[in-house]
């Protein structure tokens, strides 16, 4: 790989500012490789990004990352999403939903039982196979959401949980979104917090950097900027929601660990990382700190 450690002048995607280095990372959670991979923050709007994405990536999702429930579990499992679900269905009325990348397929199965038309853009067919085959929603196979959506009737939710931060360009991926949504209609998303107090402390070990499966990490302030030039309007943010609680949790345990981070742990452990959790929840809850932070927009234009 080219070294990119050097403070030149590279770019940001998304601003156009000078970028400089960040951190060097490796693959901490899987061990799919031992290469080293270096991360670039922009001096602007803060977007840290991986400038040279592996012409392998695909590789770097190996056959278990994805965890299939049989149909029996899905309603058990659904009931965790209810808290997501409220955060759209408080603000629009069930009808057409695109959820970008559905993996297993727990949330969409969720919206769907709550009178929500679901389809799935999904880039791995064993996914799609089983959204189509047990979780009962359409599901299009493809490695390019945002042409996808521009060829699908106007959505009144797009969902993407924990799905920006692996698209290869997630600016063309929000404007997509904006130009699908009805007026009125939802973006939901969840990603890890480049702004988190753990980033801070772990930088290139921080399990939720995850590379380099994680193309790019977004402030809050960038995504918001982002959306208003297309029509969104930054109606909820928080970090604070169970999964972000969990995310949290899983943060503080698993970067302290040693590689392959997401590897089954002794229990110590775990317990070095529930106290970890608790010291630090209190710093995480100020200022919308924690590992991840869930966002809505609107469309109003």
């Amino acid at each position: 790989m080219t070294d990119l450690t050097a403070e030149a002048a590279i770019p940001c995607r998304r601003c156009g500012a000078p970028s400089r280095h960040a951190h060097e990372a490796v693959d901490r959670n899987r061990c799919v490789s031992e290469d080293h991979f270096a991360y670039r923050r922009c001096t602007s709007c803060e977007v840290v990004w991986l400038p040279e994405v592996p012409d392998d990536l695909a590789s770097y999702y190996p056959g278990d990352y994805h965890e299939f429930l049989a149909a029996a579990q899905l309603p058990h499992a659904a009931a965790v999403e209810a808290f997501r679900l409220a955060l759209i269905t408080d603000r629009v009325q069930p009808g057409a939903m695109v959820e970008v990348g559905p993996s297993q397929g727990v949330f969409a199965f969720a919206a769907q039982a709550s009178g929500f038309s679901v389809t799935g853009l999904e880039m791995d067919l064993a996914c799609c196979r089983h959204l189509t085959e047990v979780v009962g929603i359409k599901a299009i196979n493809t490695a390019e959401p945002e042409r996808v959506l521009t060829t699908l009737p106007a959505s009144r939710a797009i969902v993407m949980w924990h799905v920006i931060e692996h698209v290869p360009d997630p600016w063309a991926l929000i404007a997509a979104a904006a130009r699908n949504l009805a007026r009125g209609g939802v973006l939901a998303l969840a990603t890890p917090n480049p702004g988190s107090l753990q980033y801070r402390i772990f930088g290139g070990r921080w399990v939720h950097l995850d590379a380099p499966r994680h193309l790019t990490l977004i402030p809050l302030a960038a995504l918001q900027d982002e959306g208003r030039k297309h029509g969104l309007d930054l109606v909820l943010a928080t970090g604070a929601d169970p999964v972000g609680r969990d995310c949290d949790a899983m943060g503080w345990e698993r970067s302290v660990t040693s590689a392959p981070a997401l590897r089954a742990d002794p229990r110590f452990v775990h317990t070095i990382g529930r106290a970890l959790t608790a010291v630090a929840r209190p710093l995480e809850r100020r200022g919308l700190r924690g590992s991840t932070y869930t966002a809505i927009l609107q469309k109003t234009s």
